[in-house]
């Protein structure tokens, strides 16, 4: 009875920590929209369009390679989300973001999706490997590179890239960012306030909410380092319990 006892708690733990989670299909699904998002995107830009008109593997440029065999994989893998390596969902969209061969409407969508899936609640301070992974996320989106074809599809980039960089810092893995990497996203909006100076209304008005949002959710997390004191060591932040 003992026995049968621990079993149903462990069962009703593991059921808990299941329900924390959205369902692992559904995130498979939404993933694999956001791929097609993009790959429809690069198929209809003129540069992109010739590697699926060649209709040859080999000939794929990398950055389209890459979305397809995660298209391959999602569906494959059988652990739940929150045990999986971020980084192999998110870095082919990362790629994209950082890749200076493609044009501001392919940027921009890639942009949206990773910013979809920060905003799934599948990341979190549990999640395998987070630390690494929001670090490479903060790396990619303040090293987003385009070709600007015009004004308008240059300012929805910048808002974009906004959207994300809140979102890394307002989302349960925040707290795993180091202080590095939030001054970091904290100068990236800057520059962009001051850029939007030069742009629509639009622009100015996002650029400047999302730097009040940003100093509202640093700040909110202070009550989280009452009775602490902050100590450097080689030159990076650590907290001391006094």
């Amino acid at each position: 009875m003992q026995m049968q006892t621990d079993l149903n708690a462990i069962e009703d733990q593991y059921g808990q920590c299941e329900a924390k989670y959205p369902n692992k299909t559904a995130i498979a699904c939404m993933i694999n929209a956001e791929i097609s998002a993009v790959l429809a995107v690069m198929r209809r830009n003129v540069r992109w369009g010739v590697h699926y008109m060649l209709d040859d593997d080999q000939s794929e440029h990398f950055l389209v390679q890459s979305l397809k065999t995660l298209r391959r994989q999602i569906f494959s893998w059988q652990n739940q989300w929150h045990t999986i390596n971020p980084a192999l969902y998110l870095q082919p969209f990362l790629d994209v973001i950082r890749s200076d061969e493609t044009s501001a409407p392919i940027t921009g969508v890639a942009l949206s999706s990773v910013y979809k899936i920060l905003t799934l609640d599948v990341i979190d301070q549990h999640t395998v490997n987070v630390g690494d992974s929001m670090h490479l996320v903060v790396d990619s989106i303040t090293s987003c590179r385009f070709e600007v074809t015009d004004p308008g599809s240059e300012e929805v980039v910048l808002m974009k890239i906004l959207q994300v960089l809140l979102a890394c810092v307002k989302g349960k893995a925040s707290v795993m960012l180091s202080n590095q990497h939030i001054c970091t996203i904290v100068n990236t909006c800057f520059r962009i306030v001051h850029q939007a100076g030069t742009k629509g209304e639009l622009l100015q008005r996002i650029a400047r909410y999302t730097m009040h949002e940003l100093v509202r959710s640093i700040f909110s997390h202070l009550q989280n380092i009452d009775n602490t004191k902050c100590g450097f060591i080689n030159g990076s932040a650590t907290l001391k319990q006094v």
